[in-house]
């Protein structure tokens, strides 16, 4: 090993120390949001017994582990989301600063990740999204967006032969309006879906709050990638819940939601291989055949999944939260979806 790649993991392991003091200070603000203490006072305390914690009881990962997961004092056991959400964010430190490197950028990543985590356990762990942490995300991002046009328009007003140009087009590509727009069509779409959820189970499909994670990740990156995002969300809430929907399904013995659901998976793949593998569908009578019976058998099982949805009893309920969080996560570090450049 070189002395570069020892350089190298120094600084990994530097940003992992850093993210997982920040992930330390993160369960301080999930905790207090549903005390309704300050994050700042009082100091850091056992929630069961109320004694204030030592230095050393505070030190990330590394003070569970020495006290065997048990308080100092009473010998209660400590939660394993602390230690869990300080590993998380210091490796979600890392990605962000092998992602963003050194630069004005990383700080606002950095910030959208700790809020990420934070609506992220709250979310998990009562179902609840708090306003001012989505309220934060979405300053987060707007302001981050307000600094990037501003540089980009001083950029062009001094370093340019012809200098700014106020125009129509910048107005509706420059940073800040893209933010905007991210934030709007993010709630927007969200409030649709959700209400959606009234027609088809009598109730809304996903909570308010978020509805205000959606607009705080498209004032964060922008209506383009809050549409990539909804998808994708989309995709990670169906594959979260899917195992849980049909082990409910089958305790509730709905074994033919379960058999029409699967039915249709099995088709639509041996439909797609043969398609896609094979000459067999060349032939036009067989396609629209093919077609008709995956229609119909999409559309049965949307009706036996409805069926199943309007009775709250059996209603299997995730958060949606996670999701989407998960969701932006991945763009914001996936190296090909880059924020506006400020420098």
């Amino acid at each position: 090993m070189t002395s570069y790649d020892m350089f190298v993991l120094a600084i990994i392991a530097f940003v992992f120390i850093i993210g997982t003091i920040f992930g330390s200070f993160l369960n301080v603000v999930i905790l207090r949001a549903f005390s309704g203490e300050s994050i700042v006072l009082p100091p850091s305390k056992c929630p069961k017994c109320g004694n204030r914690l030592k230095w050393w009881h505070n030190i990330p990962i590394l003070s569970y582990i020495l006290l065997r997961g048990k308080c100092y004092f009473c010998h209660e056991k400590i939660s394993i989301q602390y230690p869990i959400v300080e590993f998380i964010t210091g490796v979600l430190f890392i990605f962000t600063f092998l992602r963003y490197g050194l630069q004005l950028e990383t700080a606002f990543a950095l910030a959208v990740v700790c809020m990420l985590v934070v609506l992220t356990v709250t979310d998990i762990k009562e179902k609840v999204v708090f306003d001012k942490h989505t309220y934060t995300l979405i300053a987060i991002g707007l302001i981050y967006n307000l600094i990037a046009t501003g540089f980009i328009i001083w950029n062009q007003a001094f370093n340019t032969i012809s200098g700014f140009q106020f125009t129509t087009e910048w107005c509706l590509n420059n940073p800040l309006t893209i933010s905007i727009l991210g934030m709007i069509l993010g709630a927007v779409v969200m409030e649709i879906a959700a209400r959606i959820g009234y027609l088809i189970a009598g109730q809304r499909a996903f909570g308010e709050g978020d509805t205000y994670i959606a607009a705080g990740l498209g004032a964060v990156m922008g209506w383009q990638n809050i549409i990539l995002i909804l998808i994708l969300s989309v995709i990670l809430q169906i594959l979260f819940t899917f195992p849980l929907f049909i082990k409910n399904q089958i305790k509730q013995k709905h074994y033919s939601t379960v058999f029409s659901l699967l039915l249709f998976i099995i088709y639509a793949g041996v439909f797609y291989y043969i398609n896609h593998a094979t000459t067999l569908l060349d032939n036009r009578l067989l396609m629209i055949v093919g077609l008709v019976i995956l229609f119909v058998l999409g559309i049965y099982t949307c009706i036996t999944i409805i069926k199943g949805l309007k009775d709250k009893e059996n209603l299997t309920v995730l958060p949606f939260g996670p999701a989407l969080a998960i969701a932006g996560l991945l763009i914001l570090l996936i190296p090909e979806i880059p924020l506006p450049l400020i420098f």
